[in-house]
């Protein structure tokens, strides 16, 4: 494995591990907003769906989405750009 090999799957390690723990700290939040507002440990789908509606709307979760966004897109670039020069390098 060449130098340039082994940087560009630590650069793709990093990008995972970066929307990793933006995903799972969504996932909890929503999860906790949920059990707040049903006042249920297990919130029903019902609930889950409405607080996705709020996380995807609601200002104050902006930069969070945002982050999430990038890293998903830049996730998605790292694997095309991974397809096409395996072989190559």
């Amino acid at each position: 494995m060449s130098m340039v090999q082994a940087g560009f799957l630590i650069l793709g390690a990093g990008i995972f591990l970066l929307w990793t723990v933006l995903m799972f700290r969504t996932l909890f939040r929503l999860r906790r907003r949920g059990e707040e507002k049903s006042g249920s440990v297990f919130p029903g789908p019902g609930e889950t769906l409405g607080q996705w509606r709020n996380w995807l709307t609601s200002p104050e979760d902006r930069s969070e989405r945002r982050w999430l966004g990038l890293t998903t897109l830049a996730m998605f670039a790292w694997i095309a750009i991974n397809a096409m020069l395996i072989g190559k390098l």
